[in-house]
């Protein structure tokens, strides 16, 4: 079982573009988001995934300009733990846990085709420190696992990704709603910085597809100086690349809402305010998202 490094370098390569890719995938919202999500396995113990995400983002220039250019950035926290049986069925299953802490930065530009219609190339670099930490709990593991400690288990690494990306943007007034459309693909190309196994060399990429539809609705109320929205969403994403194998799922699907508020006050550094929540679905996956951000 894994003789030779190629093997290793496979093994290692779809942890850590689950890692890596799964924190992507998973800050669909963009605002302060947490989420929790769980992986059902048929042969082996549930997988469990719990994210945070603080993203901010800056556009240059007055809304009515054809061309703004934008920098943003995040931080994000991911965590996930897994269990593995023994081939043989003697003691406990194994347990390991993934952590990932990523910081990125990037830039772009939201330009103005019309109206309606707005596009977004961009481009954004992350850097993201992986953990591994793997429990040899039965005599299995012990025998035939353990020997390969640092170079398959209980490592730490360093990954640098570029993501360039292209978005675009439609809104539109329907009655008396607002509905915005979203299209977005961002390519992942992930590459070792820096690790503690000789074995390892990690070069990998992964797309990812992101369809969104909102609508803004008035709810008629005005609380504290807030004129009070509700904002219904659903999401598609769908993944291809590396990340597929990691994963185990092609797609995913998010269903939820908002409430939004527009703060009245022309003098507050404040412009809106939102809370939301959503539900996350797909192969053998089901999970939530919380999330809160202002505008200012």
């Amino acid at each position: 079982m894994y003789q030779d490094s190629g093997e290793v370098a496979d093994f290692v390569n779809g942890i850590i573009n689950e890692s890596v890719n799964a924190n992507t995938l998973f800050a669909s919202q963009e605002a302060i988001a947490t989420g929790r999500f769980t992986q059902r396995q048929s042969s082996q113990p549930d997988k469990d995934y719990t994210t945070i995400r603080l993203p901010g983002e800056f556009a240059f220039g007055e809304m009515g300009d054809t061309v703004r250019p934008f920098v943003e950035g995040s931080g994000a926290l991911l965590r996930t733990t897994a269990g593995f049986n023994p081939p043989d069925d003697i003691g406990e299953a194994d347990f390991t846990v993934t952590s990932l802490f990523a910081l990125s930065a990037g830039a772009g530009a939201l330009i103005k085709l019309s109206d309606s219609w707005t596009l977004a190339p961009g481009a954004s670099f992350i850097y993201s420190h992986i953990k591994n930490r793997y429990d040899f709990n039965n005599p299995y593991g012990q025998t035939y696992l353990q020997q390969y400690e640092s170079d398959l288990f209980n490592w730490v690494m360093d990954v640098f990704t570029y993501a360039p990306s292209l978005k675009l943007f439609y809104q539109r007034d329907v009655g008396l709603g607002v509905l915005n459309y979203q299209i977005a693909y961002t390519y992942l190309f992930n590459d070792t910085i820096s690790d503690d196994s000789p074995a390892i060399d990690v070069n990998s990429s992964t797309g990812l597809c992101t369809n969104r539809v909102d609508l803004l609705i008035p709810t008629g109320i005005t609380l504290s100086s807030s004129s009070l929205y509700v904002r219904p969403m659903f999401q598609w994403n769908n993944i291809s690349g590396n990340a597929v194998g990691g994963l185990g799922l092609r797609d995913l699907y998010e269903v939820g809402g908002d409430m939004v508020g527009k703060v009245l006050e022309g003098d507050s550094f404040i412009s809106t305010f939102t809370i939301g929540a959503s539900y996350v679905t797909g192969d053998s996956f089901e999970g939530y998202h919380l999330g809160a951000g202002v505008t200012f």
